[in-house]
């Protein structure tokens, strides 16, 4: 077992096994996640102190400020020679803990991901709202990332501005130009930081997550006023997102919110990563929601049950519901017959 290492030498260890996180947390060895599993990196327990050690020299005094007063601090940072990565330095029991999260040093064309044609289409629609969406490590900030830097090489030229918590992917201007804005450094809030770039004469606006009702209202309102927002939610398919942006408000403003998201909303992307049947890594299996007129009506209506019977019926829209996904990523030997039935709504389509 090799002694206590400094955070490049683990991160690099991570990077080279094609590792997604490093978990570190008092009294075990580090802890990393490869191709969805975890497991012990070859390196001895790790104390609180030991931890704060060496995560000191990248934290700034603003991070350090939010620690002592929050017990939590998210950051990100660039290791050079190894690569970017998404801090969350947190409390737990009283002992320190982080998790450290790979973040692509290149952002990977849209073609390579495995998602459909559809998606670049909707990366060019000029106003109106995109969700991507799904748990914890599906990919959605790849995959936001990925439609950002399409727009940049085959887009209309115009201004991008990004509201993250923290900064993940940093973007070179090519037919668009950036401004990259982090929670807590460079704007107290998502929400004020939506209504401020309504003043910076923003084409797309990048929000990071919409984790309350005022940011929500306020990346809704940027899209009403002739903007295309990109933006993620940890919601699993398309019906279950519409009724978390409505269920965010009051009764008394639910109708209101249902029209306003049925006037904005322009697709929602769900996403999850499954284990590959080569056991090399994992693929992408997606549902596209596109808003058409009959989805429009069914938000309007608070039909929310039906759209995922108004995605089965959209493929001459790009719509494609998670079962087709799933099914065609078996039918191309991508994944195990097992791992298709486990993660299926209907596993009836799969075994007829």
């Amino acid at each position: 077992m090799a002694d206590t290492a400094d955070l490049p030498t683990l991160l690099a260890d991570v990077v080279s096994r094609g590792g997604s996180d490093l978990h570190l947390i008092h009294g075990i060895p580090p802890i990393a996640r490869i191709a969805g599993e975890i497991g012990a990196l070859p390196y001895p327990a790790m104390s609180s102190e030991v931890i704060l050690r060496i995560l000191e020299p990248y934290l700034h005094e603003a991070h350090k400020r939010t620690f002592k007063e929050e017990m939590r601090v998210n950051f990100s940072h660039t290791i050079p020679e190894v690569g970017r990565f998404r801090f969350n330095l947190y409390l737990a029991l009283g002992t320190v803990g982080a998790t450290i999260r790979v973040i692509p040093t290149k952002t990977y064309p849209l073609s390579s991901l495995g998602l459909p044609p559809v998606v670049g289409n909707l990366a060019h629609r000029r106003s109106g709202i995109i969700f991507v969406t799904g748990s914890t490590g599906s990919g959605k900030s790849t995959t936001m990332a990925a439609m950002l830097e399409w727009i940049n090489q085959t887009g209309r030229p115009g201004k991008v501005i990004t509201i993250e918590d923290p900064i993940e992917t940093l973007f070179k201007p090519c037919r668009s130009i950036f401004v990259q804005r982090e929670v807590g450094v460079d704007t107290p809030s998502f929400d004020i930081g939506i209504l401020d770039s309504l003043r910076q004469d923003p084409d797309i606006l990048c929000i990071g997550e919409m984790r309350d009702p005022q940011s929500i209202r306020a990346a809704l309102l940027a899209a009403e006023t002739g903007h295309l927002v990109l933006t993620t939610l940890h919601t699993r398919d398309a019906s279950k997102t519409a009724q978390r942006i409505i269920s965010a408000v009051g009764a008394t403003d639910q109708e209101a919110m249902r029209e306003q998201l049925a006037g904005t909303l322009e697709a929602v992307i769900s996403q999850e990563l499954l284990p590959r049947a080569d056991g090399k890594g994992l693929v992408v299996a997606c549902e596209i929601l596109v808003a058409t007129p009959a989805v429009r009506q069914l938000i309007r209506e608070n039909r929310l049950d039906a759209i995922n019977d108004a995605i089965q019926s959209g493929a001459q829209t790009g719509m494609i519901s998670k079962d087709a996904s799933i099914k065609n990523l078996f039918m191309k030997k991508l994944i195990t017959k097992e791992t298709g039935l486990e993660h299926m709504r209907n596993p009836e389509l799969l075994t007829r």
